[in-house]
């Protein structure tokens, strides 16, 4: 064969093989759904433009959640610390009730005085220690304070809590019948702005000394939107980074 006629038989061939896949890549195209498609990269003017003038962009809104209902109560087994409390304070109203690890018993703020002091030193009680006192917020129902007591010699523990109200949140101070109270007592009024009455030094702890009127955790802060958006977020970021941490091992 003359070299003229190779040479346009590799041309010829050349072109048909181009055609050929040419169209081959418009059949895929066609087939491929439009969520199968890779897009183009956005230009960072184009992402620029999704933000006029510069604002930043706006915080996700926190989904709605479902109201939570208290639990029923119910009654602490017989013959355990909740009748000994009664008995050792028969002049003192009370509700006891179990939760899933020990006894819960409310009393009147009013009561807090005469309770304390028994709860500790009555050898059938014997509540010596106190793990924690702290504040909860329940908004409209008020204020809560909470003293969770331990037995070490005994082996009971007992939750005691009281009620106070939003216009009035003052309770009498433990600190003279635990001396642990005396921060914990400090650092409730800082965070919830309770006022313990008796408190031998009720200055703030963890706040400057002039910040009397802000109370970082109680539910009408300023902050307490953007501080639960924050800890959603918290919540998230163990997850992803456990599962990044599969696919690195």
């Amino acid at each position: 064969m003359p070299e003229q006629e190779k040479g346009d038989t590799s041309v010829e061939n050349e072109a048909q093989e181009k055609a050929k896949g040419a169209a081959q890549d418009e059949a895929q195209e066609k087939s491929e759904s439009p969520a199968e498609r890779r897009p183009e990269a956005e230009p960072k003017a184009e992402r620029a433009k999704a933000l006029p003038g510069g604002a930043a962009p706006q915080r996700p809104s926190l989904p709605e959640r479902a109201e939570a209902k208290a639990p029923a109560r119910e009654p602490p087994p017989p013959g355990g610390i909740a009748d000994l409390i009664a008995e050792a304070l028969p002049d003192v109203k009370l509700e006891a009730y179990q939760s899933l690890s020990n006894v819960i018993v409310e009393i009147d703020r009013d009561d807090v005085p005469k309770t304390m002091p028994v709860l500790k030193d009555d050898p059938r009680l014997d509540l010596k220690f106190l793990r924690c006192l702290f504040g909860i917020d329940h908004q409209d129902e008020g204020l809560e304070v909470v003293y969770q007591l331990l037995s070490l010699e005994k082996g009971h523990e007992v939750v005691v809590k009281t009620r106070l109200t939003q216009d009035d949140p003052r309770v009498a101070s433990v600190a003279s019948v635990w001396k642990a109270a005396d921060w914990h007592e400090r650092e409730t009024r800082d965070m919830f702005g309770i006022t313990f009455d008796g408190h031998p030094h009720l200055v703030p702890l963890l706040l400057p000394e002039d910040m009397t009127d802000h109370f970082p955790l109680r539910k009408d802060n300023p902050l307490a939107e953007i501080e639960e958006w924050q800890g959603e977020l918290l919540k998230e970021a163990p997850g992803e980074a456990g599962e990044t941490g599969e696919e690195e091992g």
